[in-house]
């Protein structure tokens, strides 16, 4: 994969140069030079619509992206978890991986295999917005369509207000099943949300019940 790795950062180098020039900027002295270092999925292969993520410059997104957050990602998971946007450089940073892993085991009864992880937003942005999110939209199709999961969690306020078109707390979106894609979505608040939002608590597991019952997860002993 070494190669191809370096393929890839030699290709979005010449993208910037050719962008610098349409610019009428070759020496770089107004437009800031972009390095690239581009991570590949664990398996040592990467799909053609990741690969067009992460040399996508559709919105501003891009110009602090140096590394591409990968998702997590199986084939015919149980649940595809949808984040607004990825931490940083990972989707999950540091213990946060661990936490999530823990926390859905314990809630919804999964295994390990069961579930994947992607983000609306594909680039580490600041903040999640519309205008990231409709440049990314076509590429988190492509993951439900080529991933095929059974279920879709949408994790947190802003990508659930994004993804179902409506408005309101995260409150209201709980306990109730939505469709996208044909595929059944349900709305849970992020890792985020739940620390800092002790009074939705009761609510919160009130919903790992509801998506664990209508999953028929529930038959499963904790």
């Amino acid at each position: 994969m070494g190669s191809s790795k370096a393929g890839l950062e030699y290709l979005m180098s010449l993208v910037d140069e050719a962008e610098r020039i349409i610019m009428s900027d070759p020496l770089a002295e107004d437009h800031e030079v972009l390095s690239y270092s581009l991570e590949s999925p664990a398996d040592g292969r990467c799909s053609d619509f990741h690969r067009s993520a992460a040399s996508c410059h559709d919105c501003d997104g891009y110009m602090s992206r140096t590394v591409f957050p990968r998702p997590m990602l199986k084939k015919s998971s149980r649940i595809m978890f949808i984040m607004g946007k990825p931490d940083g450089s990972m989707m999950l940073e540091g213990s946060r991986i661990a936490d999530f892993r823990k926390w859905w085991h314990d809630s919804l009864l999964l295994q390990e295999g069961e579930w994947s992880l992607t983000s609306i937003i594909k680039c580490p942005v600041q903040v999640f917005s519309d205008a990231a999110a409709d440049a990314c939209r076509g590429y988190l199709k492509e993951e439900m369509e080529e991933y095929a999961p059974e279920a879709l969690v949408i994790l947190g306020a802003d990508a659930a207000r994004y993804m179902l078109r409506r408005d309101g707390s995260i409150d209201k979106f709980l306990k109730r099943r939505f469709m996208i894609n044909h595929i059944p979505a349900f709305v849970s608040p992020s890792l985020e949300e739940y620390a800092a939002n002790p009074s939705l608590r009761r609510a919160i597991w009130e919903n790992f019940l509801f998506i664990r019952s209508t999953l028929s997860l529930d038959k499963r002993q904790p």
